[in-house]
């Protein structure tokens, strides 16, 4: 069985928190009792799983949302010893406050997702538990691309780009989004959403939590949601969500808010052509999309920017060397649109608060249409997860839902483990 869960963006901390508590124990509920279901077969009968393995694809830590970003004169893309230095120190505090999901893959690595065994009438046999061996991967995306494999985190864990078994592929999928897709292979400076995060986002965070420190749990949450949002959502995020949730009415509170929010926008604007942050598109995209950011977004703003950049009709660069995709960057995209019915694609980026006329604009530069779904996010603080099983005859791909659970409920077996779980070797390129 295969797990991918994306997104979990574990920051140093320094900004704004996430829940990480409740939300390990709730994957380690959802994930065994999806691996109790998957060991029924096609045919009634019950057999343990043979494997599992457990992808996290891409952005599990944030490391451009940080105060260190916010003042001064380092960036995370610079390349001076200074640069360096702060990149280290991000890193490590963000890792020492995932010591939950460290501790989470050590158990899984050193002692097995633990399971009933099956009966010799294809029960399970709930007196007899026995554990099943798992693979964990961690995968890089844009915001945790500069990360080395920490020294401290368990052995077993593997360190990739991608992952690949089978029919399916699994990464974060970043250059196939056409706000993140470099126009050039030699560019070195941010992406959009590495720039936003690092020198929009934090800044901003920063000025209001010292003018504002009676809100700042409150700001903390709805700042979670301009982290958590597509870059074109930003604008109605603020205007629609995070301002009135913070002011709560209070006029002058508002006020001050929107003058900080215009004042950081415009210092991000001048630093973002200056530091060339790289959209391809034929016309002035950072001006349009920062003057986006100023007011209050029309209904159809963010979708009309979005096929502009696109253009009407998407260059198909061909199709993947997979018939199966899993993405954690984008929302769930029309693969099927541009790459036809072989492809079967998969997205665990959070959903878009607008909605795009028609409900799809094809991709210029990568020949993949994005879907912008109605409404607002339920819970941005939550990552989204899939699992793809085998059932003996065909495979299914279903949404694993983390809400769905309470912390710490979980199956406790009522005899002794059988066996131990071997240690995996990962995949064929999960060193990559």
């Amino acid at each position: 069985m295969l797990v991918v869960t994306a997104n979990w963006a574990i920051g140093d901390g320094t900004l704004w928190r996430r829940p990480l508590r409740g939300l390990v124990s709730r994957a380690w509920g959802v994930i065994q009792r999806s691996a109790l279901r998957a060991g029924f077969r096609h045919d009634g009968r019950y057999r343990p799983l043979e494997r599992l393995d457990i992808v996290f694809a891409g952005d599990t830590f944030d490391l451009y949302a940080s105060r260190y970003w916010a003042t001064g004169d380092v960036r995370p893309w610079h390349r001076s010893t200074s640069a360096e230095a702060a990149r280290r120190e991000v890193a490590a505090s963000a890792l020492r406050r995932a010591v939950i999901l460290n501790r989470f893959a050590r158990r899984l690595l050193n002692e097995g997702l633990v399971v009933p065994s099956a009966t010799r009438h294809g029960r399970p046999h709930m007196r007899h538990p026995t554990s099943v061996p798992v693979s964990v991967t961690l995968l890089s995306g844009d915001r945790d691309g500069y990360l080395e494999p920490p020294h401290n985190w368990p052995q077993g864990v593997h360190w990739a780009h991608s992952w690949a078994a089978g029919k399916w592929q699994v990464e974060h999928g970043q250059r196939f989004d056409p706000l993140q897709n470099q126009s050039t292979a030699r560019h070195h400076g941010p992406t959009l959403i590495q720039s936003m995060h690092a020198r929009l986002f934090a800044p901003f965070a920063a000025e209001v939590s010292e003018f504002m420190p009676s809100a700042k749990g409150s700001l903390g949450r709805s700042l979670r949601l301009l982290a958590d949002c597509h870059p074109l959502d930003v604008s109605a995020a603020f205007w629609h969500r995070l301002l009135p949730r913070v002011t709560a009415g209070d006029q002058s509170h508002a006020e001050k808010l929107a003058t900080c929010w215009r004042r950081c926008v415009d210092a991000w604007q001048r630093e973002a052509c200056r530091d060339q942050v790289d959209v391809p598109a034929h016309f002035d995209f950072l001006g349009r999309f920062a003057t986006s950011l100023l007011a209050p977004p029309q209904p159809d703003q963010a979708a009309a920017l979005l096929a502009d950049l696109c253009g009407k009709d998407g260059n198909r660069t061909g199709e993947p060397g997979m018939s199966g995709l899993v993405l954690g960057h984008l929302d769930e995209p029309v693969a099927t649109r541009a790459w036809g019915q072989a492809i079967s694609c998969h997205c665990l980026g959070q959903p878009a608060v607008t909605a795009v006329q028609g409900g799809v604009v094809a991709g210029e530069t990568v020949g993949v249409s994005l879907v912008q779904p109605l409404g607002i996010p339920r819970q941005t603080a939550i990552p989204r997860c899939l699992h793809v099983v085998d059932n003996g005859v065909d495979e299914r791909v279903e949404p694993l839902d983390f809400t769905a659970m309470s912390p710490g409920v979980t199956w406790q077996p009522e005899g002794p483990v059988v066996g131990h779980p071997a240690r995996i070797l990962p995949r064929s390129n999960e060193a990559a």
